[in-house]
């Protein structure tokens, strides 16, 4: 099967939730994704098998998002939602916005069972949760502690602003507010 196959119904049945039909249109158009995922593969980190991903999801926005009443074809249309979806995917990945969270090592990787803390360590990290504890107290408002107990208990901002009765906006300052009051020395 090639992209010249898809047609207007396969398309309305794959978006309406013909499995068949949606398992047609990415056999049929899995080779263009391969191809522009392909010429991308150098230009960052991201993997061969991750950029197809993302012009798999680019694919599933066209079906979706495509209306044969417009000026462009499917095939060009899916195309550039495809290509979008990849750019996206490497310009993201270029900013390093979450190198930090692909650097850290997953917690099932790291082997617990033969840890056992010395003495002196654990008696250096008390005096450390002393010596924060004591700061939050001296350095953090009431509604900055507030807030930051609710924040580290995982509550989210909508539900700290119901509990404070203070709008989201407040939350958020709060917490910003105390971060950089602890991060001071």
């Amino acid at each position: 099967m090639n992209q010249n196959s898809v047609s207007e119904e396969m398309i309305y049945a794959a978006r309406n939730g013909d499995k068949t039909a949606m398992n047609r249109l990415i056999a049929a158009l899995a080779p263009a994704v391969e191809k522009i995922a392909g010429a991308y593969a150098d230009r960052c980190s991201l993997s061969r098998c991750d950029l197809i991903q993302e012009g798999m999801l680019g694919l599933l926005s066209a079906v979706y998002g495509y209306r044969p009443d417009g000026s462009a074809e499917f095939k060009t249309y899916s195309c550039t939602c495809i290509t979008n979806r990849i750019v996206s995917a490497v310009r993201s990945q270029l900013r390093g916005k979450n190198a930090p969270l692909n650097s850290y090592v997953p917690l099932e990787d790291v082997e617990l069972s033969n840890f056992e803390a010395d003495p002196q360590t654990v008696v250096d990290m008390q005096e450390k949760i002393q010596s924060i504890e004591q700061k939050i107290k001296a350095e953090l408002t009431k509604l900055e502690r507030e807030v930051l107990e609710l924040h580290i208990a995982g509550h989210n901002y909508s539900y700290i602003a119901a509990t404070l009765s203070i709008n989201e906006k407040s939350v958020d300052n709060a917490l910003q507010r105390a971060r950089k009051k602890l991060r001071e020395d």
